[in-house]
């Protein structure tokens, strides 16, 4: 007669086998997934992306603009520090109608003034280069006011 053995129970690490497999087949396909790029998320790869452009360190601020009425400014130099403005202080409800130029727009250059956007703007010069440069303001009743623009280092 053949003697057989009996059937011993399966161990602790043989049971818990199963359970560890279905959850490997079921999670890795769900983990690759979601690593990987949707087609509304093209690959760009690091050499053809674009580089951040550089800004202010937390410890640099913007130059403040520099502010004038006209009559502030006949006849005066005004300092103002390149890549910062000077805003021409005009009453309110006439920013639109001053005009103004520069004798040098690569030192600084007029901008108009008036609504934009929903707000309204007060015309101004930007200090585009460090130099001197002679400048006018026309207000609406045709008047003039002449004056000099020095745009400084900040």
């Amino acid at each position: 007669m053949i003697m057989r053995r009996a059937a011993t129970p399966p161990s602790r690490a043989e049971r818990g086998r199963p359970r560890v497999v279905a959850a490997v087949a079921v999670g890795l396909p769900l983990v690759i997934a979601g690593c990987a790029p949707t087609a509304s998320s093209p690959v760009i790869p690091a050499e053809s992306a674009p580089a951040p452009s550089p800004s202010a360190s937390p410890g640099e601020q913007v130059p403040e603009p520099a502010i004038a009425s006209p009559d502030d400014l006949a006849g005066t130099d005004v300092r103002v520090a390149i890549g910062s403005a000077l805003v021409v202080a005009v009453p309110d409800g006439t920013e639109a109608e001053w005009a103004g130029t520069t004798a040098d727009v690569t030192i600084a250059e007029f901008s108009a003034g008036g609504p934009s956007e929903g707000a309204v703007f007060r015309p101004g010069f930007i200090a585009r280069a460090l130099g001197t440069t002679a400048a006018t303001v026309t207000g609406p009743d045709g008047k003039q006011v002449d004056f000099t623009i020095s745009v400084v280092a900040p």
